[in-house]
């Protein structure tokens, strides 16, 4: 059975067309009734889009820190529409008008998706919040980055609360309602991999 879904082949675009394909997603996700509750709001988004626009626009001089900024807020935009893309997918179930409201492109031919590299769930206690990810061959060690209130602004926001050799990680003692975005990544023999699409979750 062919299953309809978003796709994030928008992130392959040069940096000067992703603002357009991104800020044209985050256009017509605002206020559709189909996508009434997004995990990053449509102005979060929206200013990653504007930060990476003017980031851009500043590296025009060749200045090696004005283009390495860029980098930065190039992959903070990217994390975000694939935030976006799966909320999509989880919301739509594959209505194909729903996924063509959304602005991103669809595949009528898409496989199962793998597992999710990182999940979030809520602890045993309130205030709670476990981190579990998926287990890798040979990994030695797992790298666990939070910030607290969403995707960060800045790669250096992200901070980095424990360096295991398990697959799972609980953080305890987090004010209940507050919003955390999680993300891992693995060191094994390969090297270090990159982190993950980030995760977030309302503390409950």
């Amino acid at each position: 059975m062919r299953i309809l879904r978003a796709l994030i082949d928008i992130i392959k675009y040069p940096v000067r067309e992703k603002v357009v394909a991104y800020k044209n997603v985050y256009i017509k996700m605002e206020g559709n009734p189909h996508f009434g509750s997004p995990y990053i709001s449509i102005a979060d988004a929206l200013a990653s889009v504007d930060a990476l626009e003017a980031a851009i626009i500043a590296a025009d001089d060749g200045s090696q820190t004005a283009i390495s900024i860029m980098h930065d807020k190039e992959i903070i935009a990217d994390d975000i529409i694939r935030v976006y893309a799966l909320y999509v997918n989880q919301e739509a179930k594959g209505d194909e008008t729903k996924l063509l409201s959304s602005g991103f492109n669809i595949s009528k031919d898409v496989p199962p998706l793998p597992k999710a590299a990182l999940s979030v769930v809520d602890g045993t206690h309130s205030g709670e919040v476990k981190f579990i990810s998926k287990a890798g061959y040979h990994v030695g060690v797992y790298i666990w980055q939070i910030h607290m209130g969403g995707i960060p602004a800045l790669e250096s926001e992200w901070v980095t609360v424990d360096m295991s050799t398990a697959a799972t990680y609980t953080m305890k003692g987090l004010v209940i309602g507050s919003i955390i975005a999680v993300r891992v990544a693995t060191v094994s023999p390969d090297g270090t991999s990159d982190f993950c699409v980030p995760v977030i979750k309302v503390v409950n």
